[in-house]
């Protein structure tokens, strides 16, 4: 039977999560300032101003580079910035890009600095990319003979609880390093993980448990060691304390007679935000594509197409459909990961695929990235399907290319368009699709040389005011229930899209749109205790003498009234000095003290009878 459209989030699983200001050098005390972080839950595709991502080791063999991030505006400029929390020494990366555009970092020549090397051990690799307003962002290995899109999901990524899925079926080619791995960072200092893993990976042992401890921006990284298709990190678990996110990445995936092997993966969602309802629009691939159904809890039905039952899987087991159909409708009794292996024929590719309950997007930044073979993965409601246009054009995509879903009862249509070669109608670089009508999921292939990309570029949840977090005293965030909907109420009374608070406790909202009637969802505000900063009781010295004026340790930053930033400060005038500092929550705190130096006594002259 059909799911039911109204989903009720209740209070999710929880997740404690520093608000991860913007700081760089040039502006380390800017947060002293109040700072208003606004947490978006837009439905204009899977967009955020927040990005925590970790890029897989590709092999260099195969081909590594160019490695870039991609950016697409809609009606906003942006201004980017792309830092490692946990490496001082990487350089900051800053781009503008006007609205309803395209721009581009060229990460290249930091290379070795983000790719997730070595294996099983703690690294500093982790990217935190800023952005002063919502854009959609995929990090792209742009090798022709080895090229993956990895669409960031901003906040949806971060999680406390996550499965792994992966291909099973095609080996890597045994001729090059490639294998499969999944990369963890964590977004918070002090991140207690713990790890189960399915196969042999560098320093433990298929089966074995084990647990790591990251700080802010730090990374670590699971990879397989043999290249057998068989020896798969499915299932396998991750959990942890405060927020993380995780890559999953397959290298040099070697289908048997197609000649080809290439790198797939995608960013992860966590646990709480996957679903029981989902569509498959097959890809180009063929013969080669596969889904993977991974279940997360036990006694997991699965269904097809709104068929009996073909699968009943206890958590951490899959099973792998052989599509054959244009899409398939996949129904569960507990939530599971659907993961995609598709592509052009031969040239592989994966997506992590969105439930279909309450999600999607009214409007989606895209970007063409070569005038090979390019096509589209789009769902949608039926009574959506006249809706589109691509640039202000309808007729790109139109009814006619829908097909209805089988087992929907004919409430969702799916189209597969290509537009090969057609460089004239929808050209190389950013483009921008609309349904005036409805929500509506799009996922895309692009050809790049002689091998595929693969993405979904909607948004994987219907509201989602986001993960727990914890914010420094005297600082304000802003909760965002996204916009359009029909209703909104607030746990504080009020019926508006956004609220600011700035004090610690549950806060929930409700919303009602057109899509879906009832959504809720409950967040947790707290506060970081202070950290105490003393420069000591006010002073006096003697001309000559010099005060050395200390904070103490364990601070990330100080900043002196006269800007120095040494760990102490040697006073030898009388004045006014002021010390601040940013705690390991980069949290501002600031003592003052003043100094006086009495200057020394004149000489005195003896007289001697």
């Amino acid at each position: 039977m059909l799911q039911t459209f109204v989903w009720i989030t209740s209070v999710k699983e929880k997740m404690k999560k520093t608000l991860p200001f913007f700081h760089l050098n040039s502006l380390k005390f800017l947060l002293l300032l109040t700072v208003v972080a606004t947490l978006n839950a837009n439905l204009m595709a899977q967009q955020d101003s927040i990005f925590w991502f970790v890029a897989p080791d590709a092999d260099a063999a195969h081909g590594d580079n160019p490695i870039v991030v991609r950016f697409v505006t809609l009606d906003q400029d942006a201004s980017i910035s792309i830092t490692q929390p946990a490496a001082t020494s990487f350089p900051v990366y800053s781009l503008n890009i006007p609205a309803y555009s395209m721009g581009t970092v060229n990460l290249t020549a930091s290379k070795a600095q983000i790719e997730n090397t070595p294996y099983g051990t703690i690294n500093t690799k982790g990217l935190l990319i800023h952005s002063t307003v919502p854009v959609s962002a995929y990090y792209e290995i742009a090798h022709t003979n080895n090229p993956a899109i990895f669409p960031l999901k901003g906040k949806t990524a971060l999680g406390l609880s996550f499965y792994i899925p992966s291909q099973d079926v095609y080996p890597n080619n045994t001729s090059l390093n490639g294998r499969e791995a999944f990369d963890i960072i964590a977004t918070e200092n002090n991140t207690l993980i713990t790890i189960k893993v399915k196969a042999d990976i560098t320093n433990h042992t298929a089966g074995s448990t084990f647990n790591i401890t990251l700080n802010r921006g730090e990374t670590y990284s699971c990879r397989t060691i043999l290249p057998d298709a068989a020896i798969s990190l499915k299932g396998s678990s991750v959990t942890s304390n405060k927020p993380i996110a995780i890559t999953i990445s397959d290298d040099n995936v070697y289908p048997p007679n197609s000649g080809s092997y290439d790198i797939i993966g995608d960013q992860l969602l966590p646990v709480n935000l996957i679903g029981i309802e989902y569509i498959v629009v097959k890809g180009f691939a063929n013969n080669y594509e596969r889904i993977f159904i991974l279940a997360t809890e036990n006694n997991t039905t699965v269904a097809l197409d709104g068929g009996p039952v073909v699968a009943t899987l206890n958590a951490g087991e899959q099973y792998t459909v052989t599509p054959t159909n244009n899409a398939y409708y996949i129904t569960s009794s507990h939530p599971v990961y659907v993961y995609h292996l598709s592509g052009h024929n031969g040239e592989m590719g994966s997506s992590i695929i969105p439930h279909i309950t309450c999600t999607g997007s009214p409007e989606i930044g895209f970007n063409r990235q070569s005038s090979g073979n390019f096509a589209m993965m789009v769902l949608t409601k039926t009574a959506n399907i006249s809706g589109f246009s691509i640039d202000g054009n309808n007729t790109l995509l139109t009814a006619a290319d829908f097909s209805v879903v089988t087992g929907t009862n004919g409430i969702w249509s799916s189209a597969r368009k290509e537009f090969n070669n057609s460089g004239a109608i929808l050209p190389v670089g950013a483009h921008r699709i609309i349904n005036t009508l409805g929500l509506f999921h799009l996922g895309i292939l692009n050809n790049l040389g002689g091998s595929s990309e693969y993405g979904y570029f909607s948004n994987y949840t219907g509201l989602y005011i986001g993960a727990d977090l914890t914010i420094c005293e005297g600082n304000s965030v802003t909760l965002d229930a996204g916009p359009n909907r029909l209703s909104y109420l607030w746990s504080t009374g009020d019926t508006t899209q956004t609220i600011a608070i700035t004090n610690p406790g549950t806060y929930w909202v409700e919303v009602d749109d057109e899509d879906c009637a009832n959504l809720a969802d409950t967040i947790q505000v707290k506060i970081f205790p202070p950290t105490p900063v003393s420069l000591g009781p006010d002073t006096a010295i003697c001309q000559g003498q010099t005060k050395v004026l200390t904070p103490g340790g364990g601070y990330k930053d100080v900043l002196w009234q006269d800007g120095a930033t040494t760990p102490t400060y040697p006073a030898t005038t009388t004045g006014t000095y002021w010390v601040r500092v940013l705690d390991g929550n980069l949290c501002p705190a600031r003592d003052t003290l003043n100094l006086i130096v009495n200057p020394l006594p004149g000489a005195t002259f003896i007289k001697h009878n």
